[in-house]
């Protein structure tokens, strides 16, 4: 089959496609790089940036890919469907630091880069770059999935929360609890590997009662 009709079928236009990902029958890695190579210089797959590809849907409007679709492709979700509700039962990291506080509204500061929390990294810490834009990249305190994404973001933003601000905004994190319905048998199971520190902000700040049962 034609590289750029196997890319079309798969991943469709306008959507990150990383060169190591790519599996085609019993094709050899490099004669898939060349294959990739070749329908770039025909101008008929584009390059973003290395090892990053997209088929564009249209040659003369079209913005490309945003360095949003890499990161949620690479590092938010195992695999990517149009459907929102069935993405989510995919993933694999998620927003943290300033880039989550912001998002909830406990902070205004835009920060000028993404912070994520992903399965996909082996390091405490690592920048990720694509053109001008850059990530924070951080692996999890364990296996991040479905089932507990939510509960382990609650936790990590109490590591850049003082407890004056755990208090002042007490009334929003206590509707995200709810919200999210946080429940207090997750909450005892993740919460040892917080530590003390976050225990006590989340004790001495009130929010113990609003977790569901």
């Amino acid at each position: 089959m034609n590289i750029v009709s196997y890319l079309e079928n798969v991943y469709g236009y306008d959507t990150p496609i990383f060169l190591k990902d790519v599996r085609i029958g019993g094709k050899s890695k490099a004669a898939i790089k060349e294959s990739f190579y070749r329908a770039t210089k025909d101008g008929k797959l584009e390059r973003k940036s290395n090892g990053i590809y997209f088929l564009r849907s249209n040659k003369e409007f079209g913005s490309g890919i945003s360095f949003y679709q890499i990161i949620e492709r690479k590092y938010l979700y195992s695999n990517y469907v149009e459907d929102k509700n069935l993405r989510e039962l995919l993933t694999i990291g998620y927003y943290s630091g300033m880039t989550f506080l912001n998002q909830i509204h406990i902070s205004e500061q835009v920060p000028a880069v993404l912070e994520i929390t992903t399965n996909n990294t082996s390091s405490n810490k690592r920048i990720y770059t694509s053109a001008k834009f850059r990530a924070i990249l951080r692996k999890g305190r364990t296996v991040i999935t479905f089932q507990n994404y939510k509960m382990l973001q609650f936790l990590d933003m109490f590591h850049w929360l003082s407890l004056y601000e755990i208090k002042e905004k007490r009334e929003l994190l206590t509707n995200y609890i709810k919200s999210n319905h946080l429940s207090k048998q997750q909450f005892s199971e993740y919460i040892p590997l917080y530590g003390f520190e976050t225990l006590k902000k989340i004790t001495e700040g009130g929010l113990l009662d609003a977790f569901v049962k």
